[in-house]
C-alpha cells in the first residue's frame, strides 16, 4: 500500500495523543487483568477501562495507527536511571522498563510516539518509575525512614557493582593498569606473573610465620603447670607433668609435713579452680604469686624434713 503523506501521518498521530490526554487515561502499574471477558485486549483498554502501564498505551497506540492506515511498531527499552549514583555508575532498573511506538512519516522514516507521555509526564520528562506495592519488611523499613533505607540500599548495590568490577570483570587491561600503579613503566604478562610469584611467596612465608608462632603458643593452664613445677623443684619436690594437684599435696605432705600445710591448701584450691564445678576460664595470677611465696618459705626454713 502507498505511505500516507508527511502532513497526514503527523495529523493523525498528533489526533492520537489528543485523545490519550483528553479521555481520561490512567498510567498505572496495577490495572488488573484483561481478557477475562470475550471483549478484544485493545478494545477493552481504549474504549472501557483506559487504565494500564506503557505497554498498553503503546499498543493500543500502535492498533489505532495501523487501523488508519499508518505503518506503526511498538518499541522497548529503558526510561531514565536512578538519580544520585552512589559511586559513579547510573543504576537502569527493571522498574526502568518503558515501551513507546514509532510511526512511519514518508520522507522522513520512523518518528517516535510516546503515548504513555500524553498521561503521564512525570514518567517521562522527569524519569519518575511507578513500583509495586513493597512487601511486608520493605515497606515497614520504607515506613520507619525512607531516606535511610534508599542509602542503605544503594550502598549495597555499590558494594555489589565494586565485586563485578574488580573481581567478576577484572580483565587484562585492568591489571596492566594495576601494574603501571605499582611503578611498572610499560607492563607486560611476565611482569604480571612474576608480581603474582612474588604476592604467593609472601603470602605463604607469612602463613609459614604464623604457623610456627602458633606452634609455640601454649594454653595458660599449662604455662601455669610448668611454672608450679619449677617452683615445687626448688624446693627439691619432682613434679610430673601427668600428676594432678592433689597428688602433687599429697607429695608435699609426705616430704614436709605440717610446715607445707599453707602450699597443700593452694593446691587443692588449685583442684577446685581447674576441675570444679565453678572453674575459672584462665588461671588465677594471685594464686601463682601465692604459690611462690610459700616455696620460698619453705626454702628458707632449712631444717629437716619430720621423720616417717
Amino acid at each position: 500500500a502507498q505511505l500516507a503523506a508527511p502532513e497526514r501521518s503527523r495529523a493523525l498521530a498528533q489526533a492520537v495523543l489528543d485523545h490519550v490526554t483528553q479521555a481520561d487515561f490512567t498510567y498505572t502499574l496495577v490495572p488488573g487483568r484483561y481478557g477475562e471477558t470475550n471483549q478484544d485486549l485493545i478494545d477493552e483498554f481504549w474504549l472501557d477501562r483506559k487504565e494500564g502501564f506503557c505497554e498498553h498505551f503503546a499498543s493500543a497506540f500502535v492498533v489505532v495507527m495501523r487501523a488508519l492506515g499508518i505503518p506503526s511498531r511498538v518499541v522497548t527499552g529503558y526510561q531514565g536511571t536512578d538519580p544520585l549514583p552512589v559511586d559513579g555508575y547510573y543504576l537502569v532498573r527493571q522498574s526502568h522498563a518503558h515501551a513507546w511506538a514509532e510511526y512511519w512519516q514518508d520522507g522522513i522514516g520512523w518518528v517516535r510516539a510516546d503515548p504513555t507521555a500524553a498521561v503521564a509526564p512525570d514518567r517521562i520528562v522527569r524519569s519518575r518509575h511507578l513500583v509495586p506495592a513493597p512487601g511486608l519488611v520493605a515497606g515497614a523499613l520504607g515506613g520507619i525512614n525512607p531516606q535511610f533505607w534508599a542509602k542503605l540500599r544503594g550502598a549495597w548495590e555499590a558494594a555489589n557493582n565494586r565485586w563485578n568490577q574488580w573481581v567478576l570483570n577484572y580483565s587484562r587491561g585492568q591489571q596492566l593498569a594495576l601494574l603501571k600503579q605499582l611503578g611498572f613503566s610499560a607492563p607486560s604478562w611476565e611482569d604480571l606473573a612474576l608480581l603474582l610469584i612474588g604476592v604467593l611467596s609472601g603470602l605463604s612465608l607469612l602463613g609459614a610465620a604464623w604457623a610456627w608462632s602458633d606452634r609455640r603458643r601454649q594454653d595458660p593452664w599449662q604455662r601455669q603447670a610448668q611454672q608450679l613445677r619449677r617452683a615445687l623443684g626448688s624446693i627439691g619436690l619432682s613434679a610430673e607433668a601427668h600428676e594432678s594437684p592433689r597428688a602433687l599435696g599429697l607429695k608435699l605432705r609426705q616430704r614436709f609435713g605440717s610446715r607445707a600445710t599453707a602450699l597443700v591448701q593452694l593446691l587443692d584450691a588449685l583442684e577446685l579452680q581447674r576441675y570444679g564445678r565453678a572453674a575459672l576460664s584462665r588461671p588465677s595470677a594471685p594464686w601463682l604469686r601465692a604459690v611462690h611465696t610459700e616455696t620460698r618459705l619453705l626454702r628458707r626454713s632449712n631444717t629437716a624434713p619430720p621423720p616417717r
